[in-house]
């Protein structure tokens, strides 16, 4: 563990010490300081980690709906005092080694963290942001951008104006606000703080975002984003006295203190319940509503508090057979448990909420009632004890394990950290677990009845509830879009001519900014390290073949916190296509379902007591070139490569070893599909995440169904992940559950008989010899994986080209994607499409998709081992525009190939996406994978050094042929019904509907 002299009371480069905290617990120290003269505060966590991340944090409390705190977290990024540029964010993607790059709006605080393993490049992005979020440029045309604005245009034909609202939060909130997901999120906690800032939407809403002004924006800024309101969270090795030093030197220097924005009050308690009603989209009158009652809590900056809600909602909600979530699912009052469902801890009050998709509105009453009686009984009758250890053992084992999602896992941390801390406590007040852990245990112990004291006191005898219901209303988004259109009609009308001539030059003076390039002296000024500073090695990942009685098993003997990892693969190709669409279904049921003489909920409490995660997922993919079909291990010789696989993935701490594989290893090949009552609700469930995922995924079914004729692979891929699984579950839906139950029966059972399997385990050593004594008599039956059959779906060859464009009445945004025959995996060629996809992405897509045609993103990447490159857009108003800028970047691309220091740039951005850092446990699995396809270390490094040594002449090649290419290009559309008609249009297809979005 790192060791330190700083103490308390210590003056370090114009900080004062106010505290040093022992985090052993997190094998770490815990610095807090504050500037002296500007009176911002720091706080390190001061530990081993090579990938150092900092975050500078600002409580941004918003007025109103209007977005300001979100479209200001855009603006500042768009140049600043030091660097002039007009996307400084995009500029560091470009050209850094960053292993984390974003800025976030919560409710409540705007933050903006970054990460890199490189310690120049990790001064260099401190420097930028720091300079971005004290000295922001917030011209006005960065407003009309990020924000909202006004375009006008003039028809060459017929001479006629057409006026237009866009920016990019704008469309981005559009897109939020097109499923009821996160509008029944957002008013989960939003209903019961009506009296506080949380009453309003941070992120904006569309129809309020056209009020905020440009003036309105830089008032807020200078009105938060000061010394004084702002907290610098640090993590990593890097010492905290030259981490102290950079922050005084280069962005405290002449900043003014400012003042803090007054703390967040805690809501008026209500003396009675209330309800309230809120619609959504639908596209048609079958859609139904989310339910929800939510319950304001406690201040969540009292940590033992907080942890005793967190542990009661795991009681109550957090496994399928937990008594709560039993009741809702099984009352046969909605469809679903609704996503917003638990503890929201985040916000300065806590929130509880529970509730029902897929309602019938006028029964919103009837979930009340069942939600109360429901408490009402476990306070009369007792929470079982099972329930209360379970509950327990997943939050221990939720604090043990070290994850990596979407970033460094310190980013955990971070939010732990802010959650307190913007509310005047500690910064460790909420970082830390143990010590409230063991709090909590004492006092079960000591007052057996303490959860049901807690229900009584914080749920039942609390009347500040809401019933919220979140209504379809068919037809809001057209209501919505003509309410748009006769507005901006009636503004038009009123224009004079020379405020329309005003307006068109303000149009295209934004334009004309939005295409003009980064002088090239500003350019300069961005700090960035040097293509010499990559080092193209990688991290060999340690693998063991073991024999566990003709059972193939990779171990990785790598640190996991005592936590173990089993993967159990089974080959799924000797199944027919018909049988390949039910496969998702199949993993998703299984770890649902209970076995025979043990029902669901039984099995999930015991689960809940010794198994830290079980699911499954399918994996396909080609494989790397030259890799051979077989291979040798200590039991025989398999065919492993080029094949399908359904992986079953269990983790528990080495101690629970045993006991959570006689509860995961049954379950797997014995769920009863015959208790058709829960297979039902687990279909419902299933067609339901499918609809909800659209909105936020829309680019990636787009991108499934454009890639789909590229490779076997690919089409296989759609089947599973794309839009024939969403019509798919939509017909099964309607079938009798007991035909289903059968079919899943047979398919489980043919896969036990036919294919057997392979083992993958990632522990340290005395966890994988734990695994080998126990798996080899468990798993015996089975056998290795069985020689594959030409049964699968399009065996080898790639189906037709099939250019397709959905449509969805709910949508107000769009998704357009491109794919194109692409290199194989691990030559120069695909080098060059890598370094030419993060070029393209971080410059004329997102120039032209981005800041001038208003969509939330664009971007381009080659698919690893398939041969298809993408390009596609995400949130983005003007798909039907996008399918001409996509192959026109392309195009342009090859008349602008970089060149000296924008090539230099394009290849360490490259380098950063391929090199990014892994937990242990994912390095294990990773390997996994790489050993079903026959990639080699020599591979990974032969990429990494073609990327470091890529010149400009095979960029071009890459270029070439990739705009060949163009002529079979396959595009795919996702949007709403105009911009869908649109596409449509352009593409000279029919237009599809989408099943329920």
């Amino acid at each position: 563990m790192v060791q330190t002299t700083i103490k308390a009371g210590d003056h370090i480069e114009g900080f004062e010490i106010l505290a040093c905290e022992d985090l052993s617990e997190l094998q770490a120290l815990g610095i807090w300081a504050r500037h002296i003269r500007t009176r911002a505060e720091v706080f390190h966590i001061y530990n081993d980690d090579e990938e150092n991340l900092f975050a500078f944090a600002f409580p941004t409390i918003p007025s109103d709906s209007s977005g300001v705190a979100h479209i200001l977290e855009h603006s500042v990024l768009c140049g600043s005092r030091n660097y002039p540029l007009k996307d400084t964010f995009i500029m560091l993607a470009k050209g850094s080694l960053q292993t984390f790059l974003n800025a976030l709006t919560f409710p409540d605080k705007t933050v903006y963290p970054a990460a890199s393993t490189n310690r120049q490049d990790y001064f260099n992005l401190m420097s930028v942001y720091g300079d971005a979020v004290f000295h922001p440029l917030l011209d006005e045309w960065i407003f009309q951008q990020e924000g909202h604005r006004l375009d006008l245009s003039q028809d060459e034909g017929s001479g006629a104006w057409r006026l237009e609202r866009t920016g990019v939060v704008f469309n981005e909130m559009k897109g939020n606000y097109s499923s009821v997901d996160p509008i029944a999120a957002d008013w989960s906690f939003r209903s019961v703080l009506p009296d506080t800032p949380y009453a309003h939407d941070s992120g904006g809403d569309p129809k309020d975002i056209p009020r905020l002004r440009w003036e309105d924006l830089r008032a807020f800024h200078r009105d938060h984003y000061n010394p004084a309101n702002c907290k610098i969270v640090l993590c990593g090795n890097i010492p905290t006295e030259e981490q102290l030093a950079f922050l005084d030197r280069t962005i405290l220097k002449d900043l003014e203190s400012g003042k803090p924005v007054e703390p967040i009050p805690l809501a008026t308690p209500w003396a009675q319940s209330r309800e309230l009603s809120i619609p959504y989209p639908a596209t048609d009158g079958s859609q139904k509503s989310t339910v929800l009652l939510s319950w304001a809590l406690g201040d969540s900056t009292d940590t033992e508090e907080a942890l005793a809600l967190a542990a009661l909602t795991e009681i109550l909600l957090g496994h399928d057979g937990s008594p709560l979530h039993k009741a809702l699912v099984e009352s046969g009052l909605g469809e679903d448990v609704a996503p917003a469902t638990g503890l929201e801890g985040e916000l300065r009050q806590m929130v509880f909420t529970v509730g029902l998709r897929g309602m019938e509105g006028s029964q919103k009453g009837a979930l009340e009632d069942l939600v109360l009686s429901t408490l009402k009984n476990l306070v009369a009758r007792g929470i079982p004890s099972e329930e209360i250890e379970g509950a327990l053992f997943g939050m221990r084992f939720s604090n043990q394990e070290i994850r990596r999602v979407g970033g460094p896992f310190s980013l955990v941390w971070m939010r732990r950290v802010l959650r307190s801390w913007i509310h005047g406590k500690a910064p460790w007040n909420s970082l830390l677990f143990e010590r409230s852990f063991r709090k909590l245990n004492e006092r079960i112990a000591a007052e057996p009845r303490f959860f049901e004291q807690l229900i009584e006191s914080r749920l039942l005898n609390n009347p500040h509830r809401c019933l919220l219901s979140v209504d379809p209303q068919v037809g809001l988004s057209e209501a919505q879009e003509a309410e748009t259109k006769a507005e901006l009609d009636r503004l038009l009308a009123e224009l004079s001519e020379s405020e329309k001539k005003a307006l068109a030059e303000q149009t295209q003076r934004l334009k004309t900014i939005q295409e003009s390039q980064d002088p090239p002296e500003a350019l300069a000024r961005l700090p960035h390290i040097s293509r010499k500073d990559l080092a193209p090695t990688i991290e060999s990942v340690p693998r063991s073949i073991h024999d566990l009685g003709g059972i193939p098993l990779l171990s990785h003997d790598l640190f996991t916190n005592g936590i173990v990892y089993i993967d159990i693969a089974l080959p799924v190709d000797l199944l027919t296509e018909d049988q390949y669409l039910w496969l998702p279904l199949l993993a998703r049921t299984i770890p649902g379902m209970g076995i025979p003489g043990t029902p669901y909920d039984v099995l999930s409490s015991r689960m809940a007591r010794h198994v830290g995660g079980f699911y499954a997922l399918l994996h396909t993919s080609s494989s790397a070139p030259g890799a051979g079909r077989s291979l040798a291990a200590p039991g025989g010789v398999y065919h492993i490569r080029d094949r399908d696989w359904l992986i079953f993935r269990m983790k528990t701490l080495h101690e629970k070893l045993e006991p959570a594989l006689d509860l995961v290893l049954p379950l797997m090949r014995r769920a009863d599909f015959s208790d058709t009552r829960r297979l039902k609700d687990l279909l419902l469930e299933y067609k339901n995440d499918l609809d909800a995922s659209v909105a936020p995924s829309g680019h990636s079914f787009a991108i499934s169904q454009a890639s789909r004729p590229f490779s076997r692979s690919r089409f296989v891929d759609d089947l599973w992940n794309g839009i024939p699984q969403i019509e798919f579950a939509h017909r099964i839906v309607e079938q009798d559950p007991e035909v289903v139950a059968r079919k899943l029966a047979a398919l489980r059972d043919e896969l036990f008989a036919k294919s057997g399997m392979i083992v993958n385990v990632t522990a340290q050593g005395e966890g994988i010899e734990a695994c080998l004594s126990c798996l080899k008599s468990r798993l015996a039956p089975y056998g290795g994986p069985h020689p594959g059959q030409d049964r699968a779906p399009s065996a080898s060859s790639p189906v037709d080209k099939t250019v397709a464009v959905y449509q969805s009445g709910a949508l107000q945004v769009g998704f357009a994607a491109l794919a194109l025959s692409a290199s194989p995996f691990a030559t120069e060629m695909q080098a060059a499409e890598l370094v030419l996809s993060h070029w393209l992405s971080t410059g004329i897509l997102w120039e032209d998709i981005r800041m001038r045609g208003g969509a939330y993103g664009a971007f381009a990447y080659p698919d690893g081992l398939e041969p298809v490159f993408i390009m596609a857009t995400y949130r983005d108003p003007t798909p039907s525009r996008s399918l001409e800028a996509l192959p026109g970047a392309l195009k342009k691309a090859l008349k602008t190939l970089p060149d000296g220091e924008e090539l230099e740039k394009a290849v360490i951005g490259a380098f950063a996406k391929e090199t990014r850092p892994r937990t242990n446990p994912d390095k294990g699995f990773a390997d996994f994978l790489r050993y079903f396809t026959g990639i080699e270390d020599w591979m990974r490094k032969k990429k990494l050094e073609s990327i470091v040594a890529m010149d400009k002449n095979l960029l071009k090649q890459a270029g070439e042929h990739l705009v060949a290419a163009l002529e079979s290009a396959n595009y795919a559309v996702i949007a709403g019904n105009g911009q869908a008609a649109a596409s449509a249009d352009k593409l000279k297809v029919p237009v599809r509907d989408l099943p329920g979005a």
